[in-house]
């Protein structure tokens, strides 16, 4: 893409997400969760054939943490079928290693908006040779879908991320419902840019999938869609400027207190999830690049909204009503 494509893929990205409709669907998927995990799954399909992409844009600063796998078996055990473990770099020309990554940020998608932290290792498929960021677990303050636990979310209080005066970035999250917990600090004045490894942050976007404590027969692999050169280059965070207090993530396969690297993104990461795109379409940068000009020459494209939730749950309120005036009826009758 020249210059003026990637801004319109930007604004484009940016149309997808409306906050009147996150809103709507925020409440909503509130009430989702009373429906059978296989309905939810249901309804999260055939929402995907009505609407085609979702945006998904990660506001300044996000947070990549890598951290050195120290117990390879377990963490093999964590990885969907399909995947193996795989040794990658961070940054261009480093050592490569078996890695786990943390990331924290802020976000606004067509589905919710609001802070989440990632939770991954990565692997490579089997299938394409590709590596791939496999989400073990995950924390947020607003409402989420995963195939294991369906509609869900706000799993964590507090849930702080944000940046002070004194040029630092502070994230204190914890799941009291299991105890787990975050808490870091990073230095963001001691910081410089440097490549980022391109099979790790091109490649292994292109093939995402869940494992670990959300872990999933109903998953498939799903390919972001980005600006490539988005992911050309990262701020380089020296390790001894972060400073990690608490984390219980991942620490069955990790040192949770040494990350081997630091990186943030000081500007918006604009994605888009094709959500009818077939497994393994894209697998390499030329492939992607025909996605983006498709996405780029499509019109008229229907956002997410709030009706899309209204109706199964409409349906599951009258037919809850029915069952209910059945039994009084019966009850009068005998």
């Amino acid at each position: 893409m020249n210059q003026e494509e990637k801004r319109n893929f930007i604004k484009k990205t940016e149309s997808l997400v409306k906050p009147q409709d996150v809103t709507a669907i925020s409440f909503l998927s509130s009430f989702s969760k009373a429906l059978p995990k296989k309905t939810q799954y249901k309804l999260t399909q055939s929402g995907k054939k009505r609407i085609p992409y979702m945006g998904f844009i990660v506001d300044p600063i996000c947070l990549f943490l890598s951290f050195k796998i120290t117990n390879t078996s377990a963490a093999q055990e964590m990885l969907p079928d399909g995947f193996e473990l795989a040794e990658a770099s961070f940054f261009k020309k480093d050592a490569e290693l078996p890695m786990a990554i943390t990331s924290v940020f802020t976000a606004r998608t067509s589905g919710f908006i609001g802070m989440r932290a990632e939770f991954y290792i990565i692997a490579r498929n089997k299938e394409t040779g590709l590596l791939s960021w496999i989400i073990c677990d995950y924390e947020t303050n607003t409402n989420s879908y995963d195939p294991k636990n369906g509609f869900c979310g706000y799993t964590c209080d507090p849930a702080v991320y944000t940046t002070t005066l004194f040029g630092e970035l502070l994230v204190d999250l914890k799941n009291r419902s299991n105890n787990k917990e975050f808490i870091a600090s990073v230095d963001l004045k001691n910081g410089d840019s440097r490549e980022l490894d391109e099979a790790l942050w091109i490649e292994g976007n292109l093939c995402v999938d869940y494992g670990g404590e959300i872990k999933s027969d109903l998953s498939e692999p799903f390919s972001l869609l980005f600006d490539p050169d988005m992911m050309k280059e990262a701020v380089n965070i020296p390790v001894e400027h972060v400073s990690i207090k608490a984390n219980s993530y991942l620490d069955n396969i990790i040192d949770s207190f040494k990350p081997v690297n630091a990186a943030i993104f000081p500007y918006s990461q604009h994605f888009v999830i094709k959500q009818d795109l077939k497994k393994y379409e894209v697998k390499n940068r030329k492939e992607l690049d025909l996605q983006l000009q498709s996405f780029l020459s499509r019109t008229g494209l229907k956002s997410m909204s709030g009706d899309d939730l209204k109706k199964p749950i409409y349906r599951m309120v009258l037919i809850s009503y029915l069952v209910l005036f059945s039994i009084i009826i019966l009850l009068l009758i005998f």
